[in-house]
């Protein structure tokens, strides 16, 4: 049981030594920057929780994210993400997101429809969720509705600072 046990910590560490993308090709138009589409591999330096590394999204510099792996869920027939998001800038924000296979990605950007709203306080506040996504190693996590502030009603979405 010991062996098995450390082979699957070594099959575990050696999916998380992958590297995050985000780059869209010129025919992956990115709405006025109030839409983001990253595809997040596990990255190559985990902590001793199993949280890869933190990587800035491609739109807002401020706002960071990593992921992990939390296994197989055998009911829903899925791995569990969890993402975590961090927020670098001094005021609040709000936007709302996604986690889906790489196999929907398009399906995903085309119908712009996401499931989650979180709101992070500003100064380095972290808020997160997990879903369950049909991929094992990679999972895209579409981000939209981008507000900054300390309501999130009243304004128009924000547009990308990069």
């Amino acid at each position: 049981m010991k062996k098995f046990n450390f082979v699957l910590v070594l099959l575990v560490l050696g999916v998380m030594a992958m590297s995050f993308t985000s780059t869209p090709t010129n025919n992956e138009k990115i709405n006025e920057g109030a839409e983001l589409l990253l595809k997040i591999d596990l990255p190559s330096e985990v902590d001793t929780q199993g949280w890869g590394s933190w990587n800035t999204t491609d739109c807002l510099r401020g706002l960071d994210f990593r992921v992990k792996n939390g296994g197989y869920n055998k009911y829903a027939k899925k791995y569990r993400w969890s993402i975590q998001f961090r927020n670098r800038y001094k005021n609040k924000i709000h936007f709302s997101y996604k986690a889906v296979a790489p196999s929907e990605k398009y399906d995903i950007r085309r119908s712009g429809k996401t499931t989650d709203r979180l709101h992070v306080n500003g100064n380095y506040g972290t808020r997160g969720s997990y879903y369950l996504v049909k991929s094992s190693n990679s999972i895209y996590v579409y981000v939209n509705r981008v507000r900054i502030g300390p309501k999130d009603y009243g304004t128009g979405y924000y547009n990308c600072d990069k």
